[in-house]
Parts: structure tokens; C-alpha cells; sequence
């Protein structure tokens, strides 16, 4: 709950911030210019297919989360092939950037180069996401603070957030194709494939707090896709984010 919440909130008011703050340097200034299909069929995409997590957080049998599960999943991997299909001005990098096993330039690396930074890599964030998890635990208790809110703000905040910042980079580069699909794209992963696994390995009994985050992540999303074709994101949807982010907060914090 807390990614979608995180994505379609902080993150679009984050690419606002960015079309402006780095409007100078960029050659389409403060317009915005993603691939609009691509970014309206991920919106759209998580718009329908998110809330099922929310209705059924109400209180569903297990036999109706089981169905919604392979739902969702088969919802995804037709959202992924037809993505595929279509295509889209994918706007990528001019020189693709070295393996940290093997920083020549000249010759493409081998095998085993490949193979160990994969796994080393893989270990590493397994290693870093037990760690992360059992510290949430820990300062939520010393804080005397669910450890649900925290997990709604906290985790996202540092897991998506971080990797939500490339999104910056690409605006200023004038990117925005993959600044705007980068956010949309995770989006429509959320609300399925971990859904999914929530949904059977779970009770899923959504509390006030995980409910109020999930519609403040769909309402973040509605705000994208009825902005979407004006071009720019303006003052208007901008406050809208930080509002849906904040009031969220603090309901959480404090109610």
C-alpha cells in the first residue's frame, strides 16, 4: 500500500518540481513531454486494477482473494505484453554504462563477470532488505508507533523514493518519456504482482491508516491522468500531490 501511495503522490510532485526547477536547461522547458500513450495505458491500467486491492482489504474469503490474485497477475502480463507491443519513444541512453566486474569500455565482458555481479548484487539486496526490515521493526517499537504506519511511509520512502530520483535526472536531461514511465510503469507493478502475494499469503485485513494511503495513491493517479494531456504539470496538480501526501501523514501520525 505504501508504494502506490508514495508514487502517486510524492513522486509526480517530485517530476512538477523538477520540469520547473530545470526548466532553462531543458529544451522543451517546463512542458512535458512523455510518451502520453504509454503513460495513459500504465495510469489507466492502475486506476482499475488497484482498488480491487482496496475492496477486498474490507474483509473478503480467502477463496475471493485467491481468484482476485490470478486476476491481477494475468491483468499484469497482459498490461506488460501489450506495452511490449506497443512500444513507445523509449528515449534511452546514447552508451550503455560498464559492469562494476568489469569497467573496460573497449570489450564486452564475459560470462562469469556477468553471472557474479548478479548474484553478488542479488545477495546484497536480500542481505539489505532482511537488515531493513527488522530495523522498522525496531524504531517502531522505540518510537512507540505502529509499525504499519512506518511500513506506509518509512519503507517507501526509502526504497522507492531513492530509485524514484532517476526520474529527476531524466527531466533535467529532458527525458521525460522515461521520467514519466519510470514512476507509471512501477505503479501498475504495485498494484498487481505484490498485491497478489499479499493476497494469499496474507489475512489482508487493511486498517484505517493502509486504506487511507491506498486512495491517496489513487487519487494522486487520477489527478496524472486528467493532467496528462495539458502538457505541463502545473501549480494546481502540484498542490494536490503535496496535499494528498501530507494530509495522508499526518492522519497517520496523529488520528
Amino acid at each position: 500500500m505504501g508504494a502506490p501511495f508514495l508514487l502517486g503522490t510524492l513522486a509526480m510532485l517530485l517530476v512538477a518540481i523538477s520540469t520547473h526547477g530545470f526548466a532553462r536547461r531543458r529544451d522543451q522547458y517546463e512542458r512535458l513531454e512523455p510518451d502520453v500513450p504509454t503513460v495513459r495505458r500504465d495510469l489507466i491500467a492502475f486506476l482499475v486494477l488497484f482498488p480491487i486491492a482496496i475492496v477486498l482489504g474490507l474483509g473478503a474469503p480467502m477463496w475471493l482473494r485467491v481468484v482476485a490474485a490470478v486476476l491481477l497477475v494475468v491483468g499484469y502480463v497482459a498490461y506488460a505484453v501489450r506495452t511490449a507491443k506497443a512500444g513507445g519513444d523509449a528515449g534511452a541512453e546514447d552508451e550503455l554504462s560498464p559492469l562494476y566486474f568489469d569497467t573496460s569500455r573497449g570489450d564486452p565482458p564475459n560470462v562469469g563477470q556477468i553471472v557474479l555481479q548478479f548474484v553478488i548484487s542479488l545477495g546484497a539486496i536480500v542481505a539489505g532488505a532482511e537488515l531493513f526490515v527488522h530495523e522498522i521493526e525496531a524504531v517502531a517499537k522505540s518510537l512507540g508507533v505502529s509499525i504499519l504506519v512506518l511500513s506506509l511511509v518509512l519503507a517507501p520512502l526509502a526504497t522507492e523514493l531513492p530509485e524514484k530520483l532517476n526520474s529527476v535526472l531524466w527531466v533535467r536531461e529532458g527525458k521525460d518519456a522515461l521520467a514519466m514511465g519510470n514512476i507509471t510503469g512501477a505503479m501498475t507493478f504495485q498494484a498487481t504482482i505484490p498485491v497478489a502475494i499479499g493476497l494469499v499469503l496474507t489475512d489482508w485485513e487493511l486498517d484505517r491508516y493502509a486504506i487511507a494511503a491506498a486512495l491517496a495513491g489513487v487519487a494522486g493517479g487520477l489527478i496524472a491522468l486528467l493532467v496528462l494531456p495539458r502538457e505541463r504539470f502545473g501549480l494546481g496538480p502540484s498542490v494536490l500531490w503535496g496535499a494528498l501526501f501530507a494530509g495522508s501523514l499526518v492522519f497517520m501520525l496523529v488520528a
